[in-house]
């Protein structure tokens, strides 16, 4: 699971803590260069969620990266 928002975002930090009791391969990250997934081979679906205030330039960036590496 990958989780984009800011460092200090609370919205984004709970994100996180939900996705991360869920998942234990949970990534928070603020942009595509935060991104150095090295993924299982097993793995065969990656979710991607955001904080509200998000800009919709960064979680198209990250989107459109895992879609054509994984």
């Amino acid at each position: 699971m990958i989780v984009i928002g800011g460092i200090h975002s609370s919205n984004t930090r709970k994100l996180y803590e939900i996705c991360k009791s869920e998942c234990e391969n949970t990534y928070y990250i603020q942009t595509l260069a935060d991104l150095k997934l090295e993924l299982p081979n097993s793995v065969e679906l990656v979710g991607i969620t955001a904080g509200a205030s998000t800009p919709n330039k960064i979680i198209e960036e990250v989107q459109n990266y895992v879609r054509i590496n994984f």
